[in-house]
């Protein structure tokens, strides 16, 4: 049986960095159509309202207390729940350098946790997959990543990865410098598997060569790899320079001063990435301290940010409007996974994945497959 729900009137950002203001039909768990703002509605909003194609975190290690490497499967409907309050309604779960056997574990407990939820009706956001971080990084870049874990890559042990996963492995962060990093990267392009360099001591022309490759993407920006110095620039200015890439970014204000985060968009454009690595604490001697997740010795371990904060974040850093933050946590982290036939946009076609926003552009609603899944406005009987 055919249900359509038409929504609005509102703001609509599309994801592409135009908006529009009008109403939204959804059908079917698809978006049907773009409407006029003039007309009836099913689902009237509150004025200042805005709509938004729903946010996409492609790099998270859980939610709540839940870490992904710790809790594996079980972390997953709980980061479900967590980030649809987020307006998020996908998520890629991030799989930390663990001992090798456990991480394979991890992401295979992962996926199908994932796959269960997806049998079900929507109750949260999608988990779409896994992110390996690890154990294919430079030591001298690995911050909290414990050294005897760390391992060269191989073809071999990305069949592993690959195979772990049963078709969940999305993409993985991988220092291209490493010894056999050639070797396991055939492997996961073969398995469109999306490479991103990062945890690197790479500078610019082992960036050039890298992507060159087949790297298509920078793992958190500025942060594990040299600094972008302007005599002998890191792999960032590859990565830059290259229009063929996304470059992802914490936008916490910690991670990377906002003046550098202001320069990252004026030199990529949509190709900015924003992504949390939200990191639960992995044990009793790990805090919170200056707005980042810190290891007992202080260093920082990942985030504490929301989605929905980062686009509050990159609005004011940037100094631009939200049709043009949100492509940022949308249509570019949807490229990113190769997941932008789907996601990321509002078109008719695409899933109802959506985000709804007050006027401050703090999350009102969120909408999985036409559902909603998190809801502080009275839905209409």
């Amino acid at each position: 049986m055919s249900t359509r729900l038409t929504i609005g009137p509102a703001f609509i950002a599309v994801g592409d960095g135009t908006s529009t203001f009008g109403r939204l039909a959804v059908e079917n768990g698809r978006i049907a159509a773009v409407l006029a703002a003039d007309g009836a509605s099913d689902y009237p909003l509150p004025s200042g309202s805005s709509i938004a194609p729903g946010l996409i975190d492609v790099h998270t290690n859980g939610a709540g207390e839940f870490l992904f490497n710790r809790d594996q499967g079980n972390a997953v409907s709980v980061a479900a729940a967590t980030y649809a309050e987020m307006g998020a309604t996908g998520f890629v779960a991030s799989v930390m350098t663990a001992p090798w056997e456990s991480m394979l574990h991890a992401a295979s407990e992962i996926v199908e946790a994932a796959n269960q939820l997806e049998e079900d009706a929507p109750q949260g956001a999608r988990c779409l997959g896994v992110h390996f971080e690890g154990p294919f990084l430079n030591p001298k870049f690995r911050r909290i990543h414990r050294h005897e874990w760390l391992m060269n890559p191989s073809a071999a042990h990305a069949q592993e990865m690959v195979d772990a996963c049963k078709g969940g492995c999305l993409w993985i962060t991988m220092a291209p410098e490493l010894d056999g990093a050639s070797d396991a990267l055939r492997v996961f392009l073969e398995n469109g598997v999306v490479c991103s360099a990062g945890h690197t001591s790479a500078h610019y022309s082992e960036g050039m060569l890298a992507i060159g490759l087949g790297f298509r993407s920078l793992t958190h920006a500025f942060n594990g790899m040299p600094p972008l110095d302007h005599r002998d620039p890191s792999i960032l200015a590859a990565f830059i320079q290259d229009r063929r890439t996304l470059v992802q970014v914490i936008c916490d204000g910690f991670h990377v001063s906002p003046v550098m985060i202001d320069i990252l968009h004026r030199t990529l454009g949509d190709r900015v990435v924003l992504a949390t690595d939200n990191m639960p604490a992995p044990d009793p001697s790990y805090h919170i301290e200056g707005g980042v997740m810190r290891a007992e010795d202080g260093t920082i371990a990942g985030s504490a940010l929301r989605m929905d904060e980062a686009i509050r974040n990159y609005m004011s850093y940037a100094q631009i409007p939200f049709a043009q933050t949100i492509v940022a946590a949308t249509h570019a982290p949807a490229r990113l996974i190769h997941h932008d036939g789907e996601m990321g946009r509002i078109a008719r076609g695409m899933r109802a994945d959506l985000s709804f926003w007050d006027k401050d552009y703090h999350i009102i609603a969120t909408m999985v497959g036409g559902g909603f899944v998190y809801n502080r406005i009275e839905v209409p009987a």
